[in-house]
């Protein structure tokens, strides 16, 4: 009765499974069960064979994934080295003298937190280390010193690459014998905006130490328990070898196996000799418990050929999986296919969101737009992260290019709202490029390159838009590229001059100020406009170096014409740079211009990307006795909201606003209510492009504080400002009409 209950209870137990394993452990294993039960001896054998085999099958899942697990410790270490090291600020700051202060912010502090990793090295040209920290402090010894000749092997593959950047990775051991992942490559521009000096390879090393703690993270990342080093392994203890650059075995790492199926065997042995049936009873829990580890193994398994090939933070597809999709989908192409196109998305005023509200913010806002985009090309085709803030979309599906415009639209549109980020509402928005391959077989490096190419233009163009590529694009590139080259040649020789356009006091029409203008003067081309060369200044990264010129320029000449204002135009690009006060305040400080009489004039694009650094910057420069003017009002969002919020202590009128106002009853009554605006807002008011007599008389009269414009003086140079300024009295340049 009892051993006929003991089965009843077991085919109950069996009936909670319901896949095909489990009906055949009912149907045949339970009467081969039934069978063994006269052989214990037998049972006991193959028992212990299916125990074994349980185990054998986990320690070969768990050995893959810890191979898996060094593979993407390395490849980690390898996009973090292309990130920092394929870089145009890199290049600039790292290449001749190095910048201490990029090094602190980008190298020093990425080391003391370790996040990503905890030690980095420049190496020059002869291989020497320029410079090296660990753990946020500098290094006791040279990278050479640190990690010995093996280290040679990895920089002579790096030096030896054909491609513009390919980082090399390994395994090494310092001078204490303690071991470290580490990455090295060459620090290259990523864009055709800068060139590194010809013949120079400066190469960045990144490392990291495979300590405890990474080991810890490792075996939570992995789910891989007892992770450590250890001199030898055997049947109890398996490991893996780590062999550094030469081949050569520098570490073992293993882990404590779980050998469940054995355990589980030696659990119910004892009873398998009290009783035949309960141990038919016990076999078919361990065919359950067996079938619960398999399913578990293999559920391990695919969660690291998924981690392999997805985002950790998104869950989509990363590069490498997207890269061999954008690889299948161009070799196959034929010219009767299928168009493939491909869109490429970077994300607007990311990097100010990531800077000014931290890396957790940026992690959210990331997974809300990656959500946000498989919403919308949820079928469409293959949706990948590419990089820190770059998305991706292949498209290989009839009618390619009509869905590649919708989807666009659709992108664009999702950012019309912003973002609700940990208690922030945050606008960005994103530059797209597309690139369809329909006429011709392009290589996979092409068309992502296209792609690339046609999404800076969308951000040339004003960014949160969509540009579609045209061979015509490489020409105009290239054609800036040129015209970014001579201005280059033109800083060298002195070709740049400041020019100044005096500005008069409405009421006395006394000049009390001067705004400074710069000019290029080419020597074939000709006078090359600002509206030209300052774009291309500013992409090139040569507005610093013309702006401090500028400055520089100004405020020596100036300081031949006591008690006149200076007026400066600041570029968008310069006033990115958080210390910027800091830079204006030393720079006056070593010509002795005093600050009270300069004033900075900018437009609203310096206040959209980042507000509260602006305001912050503008308040600095205000205490320091700076004067604040907005410039260009009347263009752009021409937003009250700008003059309430921010410190502004002058506003000037655009000539948009100036224009027609003689002949425009409408066209007056804006620049009238504009003017009222200002001064309600206790703001003096400049109106520039003032051309005509009939404009400066209702100018005056609406209450404009300045007056600028051909109509009273041209541009001049230094000297000629001297000239003007001594023959000019209230009464010789009072406008006749005045009364």
């Amino acid at each position: 009765m009892l051993f006929n209950g003991l089965i009843v209870a077991g085919l109950d137990v069996m009936r909670i499974f319901r896949r095909p394993t489990a009906k055949f452990a009912v149907q045949v294993a339970l009467p081969a069960l039934l069978i063994i039960a006269a052989a214990i001896f037998a049972g006991h054998l193959i028992l212990n064979d299916m125990a074994e085999q349980v185990d054998r099958s986990e320690s070969r899942n768990v050995e893959r994934s810890v191979n898996a697990a060094l593979s993407s410790l390395l490849t980690r270490l390898r996009e973090t080295n292309g990130d920092y090291a394929v870089w145009d600020d890199a290049v600039r700051k790292l290449y001749g003298k190095v910048d201490p202060d990029f090094v602190q912010s980008n190298l020093i502090d990425s080391t003391r937190q370790a996040i990503l990793f905890d030690t980095v090295y420049l190496l020059g040209e002869d291989d020497q280390s320029i410079f090296g920290y660990q753990n946020g402090s500098a290094a006791m010894r040279s990278a050479r010193d640190e990690f010995g000749a093996v280290l040679d092997l990895l920089v002579t593959k790096v030096r030896a690459q054909s491609k513009s950047f390919d980082s090399q990775t390994g395994f090494l051991r310092d001078r204490e014998g303690a071991l470290y992942a580490v990455a090295i490559g060459s620090v290259t521009p990523s864009s055709d905006a800068v060139e590194k000096p010809l013949g120079q390879a400066r190469l960045l090393l990144i490392g990291r130490a495979l300590n405890g703690a990474a080991l810890q993270r490792m075996s939570e990342e992995f789910v891989l328990d007892g992770l450590a080093f250890a001199a030898s392994s055997g049947p109890d203890k398996p490991g893996v070898r780590i062999n550094d650059p030469s081949g050569t075995q520098i570490a073992l790492l293993t882990w404590a196996p779980s050998a469940q199926g054995n355990e589980a065997f030696h659990r119910v042995l004892p009873t398998a000799f009290l009783a035949a049936g309960l141990v038919c009873l016990t076999t078919l829990f361990l065919m359950a418990i067996g079938y619960a580890n398999l399913v578990e193994l293999s559920k391990r398994e695919r969660q690291a050929v998924f981690a392999a090939n997805h985002d950790e933070l998104t869950g989509l597809p990363n590069r490498a999986a997207f890269g061999r999709s954008l690889e299948k989908a161009t070799s196959h192409y034929r010219p009767e296919c299928t168009p493939v196109a491909l869109i490429y998305m970077d994300l607007d005023g990311f990097k100010e969101v990531n800077d000014a509200y931290g890396h957790e913010s940026g992690d959210f806002l990331l997974k809300y737009v990656a959500s946000g985009f498989g919403a919308i090309c949820q079928g469409a085709g293959t949706l990948a992260r590419v990089g820190g803030d770059e998305f991706a979309l292949l498209l290989d599906r009839p009618e390619t290019v009509q869905r590649a415009e919708i989807l666009c639209e659709q992108l664009i549109r999702f950012f019309d709202h912003p973002a609700a980020i940990n208690g922030r509402m945050i606008s960005i928005g994103t530059s797209i490029g597309v690139a369809v391959m329909a006429q011709e077989a392009l290589s996979a490096e092409e068309l992502l390159r296209r792609s690339d190419v046609a999404m800076y233009l969308a951000k040339e163009f004003g960014r949160n838009r969509v540009a579609f590529y045209d061979p015509s694009i490489d020409a105009a590139r290239s054609e800036r590229t040129t015209l970014a080259d001579k201005l280059r040649e033109a800083i060298k020789a002195d070709q740049l001059a400041v020019v100044y356009q005096p500005i008069f006091e409405a009421g006395s029409m006394r000049p009390t100020g001067v705004e400074a203008l710069v000019r290029w003067l080419h020597p074939e081309v000709g006078l090359v406009p600002p509206d030209i060369f300052v774009p291309i200044a500013e992409e090139s990264g040569l507005i610093d170096q013309i702006g401090a010129f500028v400055i520089g320029r100004a405020c020596r000449d100036a300081l031949e014409w006591p008690g006149v204002r200076l007026s400066v135009n600041v570029s968008a690009v310069q006033f990115r740079n958080p210390k910027f006060d800091v830079v204006l305040a030393n720079m006056l400080g070593e010509i002795g211009f005093p600050t009270e009489r300069l004033e900075i004039e900018m437009t609203e694009t310096h206040l959209v990307a980042n507000p509260e650094r602006a305001q912050a910057i503008i308040a600095n420069l205000r205490a320091r006795g700076v004067t604040i003017a907005l410039d260009d009002f009347g263009t752009g969002y021409s937003s009250i909201g700008y003059l309430r919020r921010f410190a502004f202590d002058k506003l000037k009128l655009d000539r948009s606003l100036v224009v027609g106002i003689t002949s425009d009853e409408a066209a007056r009554e804006l620049c009238e209510a504009t003017i009222a605006l200002a001064r309600a807002l206790d703001l003096r008011v400049t109106a520039e492009g003032v051309e005509t007599e009939g404009e400066a008389v209702l100018l005056r009269q609406a209450g404009c504080d300045y007056l600028q414009g051909y109509a009273f003086a041209r541009p001049m140079t230094a000297e000629a400002v001297g000239s003007f300024l001594l023959s000019t009295v209230p009464t010789a340049v009072a406008l006749p009409w005045t009364g």
